[in-house]
C-alpha cells in the first residue's frame, strides 16, 4: 500500500503541474475575455477568479490525498484594507495556498512569468506586477495597489528557502513597508516533509504525504518603526525583526 500511495502520489504530482500550466492558459482565453466586457474593475475580478481557481485547485490534491493544508487563523485574512502579507518561502506551493486564501491578493511576479506562453496573458490581465520594472515604478506600482485595498504577497527571501537554513531577508519589503505605513501580516508556512524545494525537481516527492501548515500570526503595524530618525535605519531593523521572528517559529534561532 505505501508503494501504491507513492506512485499515485508521484503521478498526481505531474498531473498538477501540467493543468496549473494548460489550465490557467485555458482560463486566460475563455472566461476572463468574458469577465472583461463586464464594466467595472475587472483587475479584481480577474483576482478573484484566480483565487477561486487555485482554491479548487488544492481542494483537488487534498481530495486525491497528494498534500494535505492546515491553516490557522484565517480570519485574521478576512479584515478589509491593503496590507502587506509577508510569508517565509519553504514550497513552490506557498503562492498557490495564499492566493486561494485571500480573495483580492497582488504579487509581484518574475517577467519570466509575463511572458509565458500559458500563463502571460493570465498575469497582465490580473493587474499583477512583474518584477523588471525600474525601481520607481515597482514602489509605485505596489502602493497604488494597497491604496486600492489589495493584499500584496510578498517573499523577503526573494526565491525559496532551503530546509535547515536560517532566513536571510532583502530589505525591499520593509522598505516598502515603512513607505506606506500598511500593516504587516505575517504567515509562517512550513512543509512535513519538504517537497518543491529549491533545487529539486518536481519529481522527487517524499516518501509519506506532505503535509502544509500555515499559521496566520500577528499583523504589525508598520509605524512603530517609524521611531527611527531614519527611514532607511528603520528598514533595516524591521527586516532584522522579522529574521529573528522567522528563525524562532522555524526553530533555526
Amino acid at each position: 500500500m505505501h508503494r501504491i500511495d507513492y506512485w499515485w502520489r508521484l503521478a498526481g504530482t505531474g498531473v498538477a503541474f501540467a493543468f496549473i500550466f494548460f489550465g490557467g492558459g485555458v482560463l486566460a482565453v475563455t472566461l476572463l475575455p468574458l469577465l472583461a466586457l463586464v464594466p467595472g474593475a475587472h483587475r479584481h475580478r480577474t483576482q478573484f477568479v484566480i483565487h477561486l481557481f487555485f482554491r479548487g485547485y488544492l481542494r483537488a490534491l487534498q481530495c486525491l490525498r497528494i498534500i494535505r493544508i492546515d491553516v490557522e487563523g484565517i480570519a485574521k485574512l478576512a479584515t478589509p484594507g491593503g496590507r502587506l502579507v509577508v510569508a517565509n518561502h519553504p514550497s513552490l506551493l506557498d503562492v498557490v495556498m495564499l492566493m486561494a486564501l485571500i480573495p483580492r491578493a497582488q504579487c509581484i511576479v518574475k517577467h519570466e512569468l509575463w511572458n509565458h506562453r500559458f500563463l502571460g496573458h493570465l498575469m497582465r490581465r490580473a493587474g499583477y506586477i512583474r518584477n523588471d520594472l525600474n525601481a520607481d515604478d515597482l514602489i509605485a506600482a505596489c502602493q497604488a495597489s494597497l491604496q486600492a485595498g489589495d493584499s500584496l504577497i510578498i517573499f523577503p527571501e526573494g526565491t525559496r528557502s532551503r530546509p535547515g537554513h536560517p532566513p536571510q531577508f532583502h530589505r525591499g519589503f520593509a522598505n516598502l513597508a515603512t513607505l506606506t505605513g500598511v500593516p504587516i501580516q505575517l504567515v509562517v508556512i512550513t512543509c512535513t516533509p519538504p517537497t518543491l524545494i529549491k533545487g529539486e525537481p518536481w519529481w522527487r516527492i517524499p516518501s509519506e504525504r506532505p503535509i502544509f501548515r500555515l499559521v496566520i500570526d500577528e499583523c504589525l503595524d508598520a509605524d512603530q518603526y517609524m521611531r527611527y530618525r531614519y527611514r532607511s535605519l528603520a528598514a533595516r531593523n524591521l527586516t532584522r525583526s522579522l529574521e529573528t521572528y522567522y528563525a524562532e517559529k522555524l526553530g533555526n534561532a
